[in-house]
């Protein structure tokens, strides 16, 4: 039977390489080989901005949609830039935000006269950084005269509401869910209170639990030191940017175990630290009005494609157990941190046929937009 493993194990250290040129240049550098691979992207290295390149014309007639982020998580947000997703996407350095400079000029290109502009949606994880730059950017945007609205999202359900207090939960994988939809409103020529209120409501559905296999290591060095878990550990919970997770389980337990620990962190409406999803129950019916779900399986950067449909199998299967129905299933390096061996599991409970802010096969079929 798997137990936790002590709290603070003693460290272990161990050497991994980065192929870079300089740790300073990585992040630009990355984003330079992205747009001349896809002429449908354009890069401002000033700022760190990639932008659709027919950004000109489609900010004319339409909500334009900016995600943002520390670099080291690719392909979020730039993998996401084009259409029917993310207008623009600007980055700061390795695990860093961007500051407030660089997303108020990502603001000004969306919006070249705010006088006439549609608006746009503002989005990033929850993280202080993240917040603190978005703040200052959004009061200097409205002081000129731009309209923008601001979604932070917050999904990791390992971070309780005890420990999340005023600050929330983390960031991971939930807002690429809720920008799908958001996205594709937008390319449909909604607005922005529409486009927006769609993102917050399917950010408050949406909740995402990780395992980690190791830890990860910034990219500081061509050669560098990286903390190790202890012998035949996994860390379930750890953040994005190596965050202490809920707990270490040794010894390592079964996929099939490790996937009913995780789906039942996610579906729990037992929990009052937890049950962020709000599910009407655990244990749904077919009759049960939100027990159809979109399950998205992601790498948190080296496990591969093989390891994770196994692992979205065994999720489906531990779903369908419980009584809920996978509509879609996703899968793929997403949102990644760096080359950290691991997976997630984000998980969105569709809406009801009517009676919230969207319907469920309006949902679905925002989901399937392209």
């Amino acid at each position: 039977m798997a137990t936790l493993a002590p709290s603070h194990p003693p460290a272990r250290t161990k050497q991994t390489f980065h192929v870079i040129n300089s740790p300073a240049d990585a992040v630009t550098e990355a984003l330079t080989g992205l747009t001349e691979h896809n002429p449908f992207l354009s890069f401002a290295p000033a700022h760190k901005i990639v932008y659709r390149s027919d950004l000109d014309t489609f900010r004319e007639s339409h909500v334009t949609t900016i995600g943002f982020s520390g670099g080291g998580h690719e392909p979020m947000f730039g993998g996401f830039v084009g259409e029917g997703f993310l207008s623009a996407y600007v980055s700061g350095n390795i695990f860093a935000s961007p500051t407030a400079k660089q997303i108020f000029e990502a603001i000004r290109m969306c919006q070249p006269d705010p006088g006439s502009s549609p608006g746009t949606l503002l989005v990033c994880g929850n993280y202080t950084g993240d917040i603190l730059n978005a703040g200052l950017a959004l009061t200097r945007a409205a002081a000129a005269g731009y309209t923008v609205r601001f979604v932070p999202v917050g999904d990791d359900v390992a971070v309780g509401r005890k420990k999340g207090g005023k600050v929330g939960r983390r960031g991971l994988s939930g807002h690429l869910i809720a920008l799908k939809a958001a996205c594709a409103l937008a390319a449909q020529g909604e607005g922005l209170e529409r486009v927006a209120q769609v993102m917050e409501y399917v950010a408050a559905n949406v909740g995402t639990v990780g395992v980690a296999f190791d830890r990860v290591a910034l990219p500081n060095a061509t050669l560098t030191d990286i903390q190790t878990l202890p012998p035949a550990t996994i860390e379930l919970g750890m953040g994005a940017h190596g965050e202490p997770g809920l707990q270490q389980i040794s010894p390592i337990p079964s996929p099939a175990s490790l996937v009913e620990r995780m789906v039942s962190l996610l579906t729990t409406t037992s929990d009052p630290d937890r049950n962020f999803i709000p599910f009407s129950t655990s244990t749904p019916s077919p009759s049960t009005p939100d027990a159809e779900v979109v399950l998205l399986v992601n790498s948190l950067g080296s496990t591969s494609d093989e390891v994770l449909a196994r692992f979205a199998e065994l999720g489906i299967r531990d779903l369908d157990g419980r009584g809920f129905v996978v509509r879609r299933l996703t899968l793929g390096p997403l949102v990644t941190s760096l080359k950290m061996s691991g997976f997630g599991f984000t998980l969105w409970r569709l809406p009801p046929l009517t009676g919230e802010a969207l319907g469920r096969e309006e949902a679905v079929r925002l989901w399937d937009w392209r």
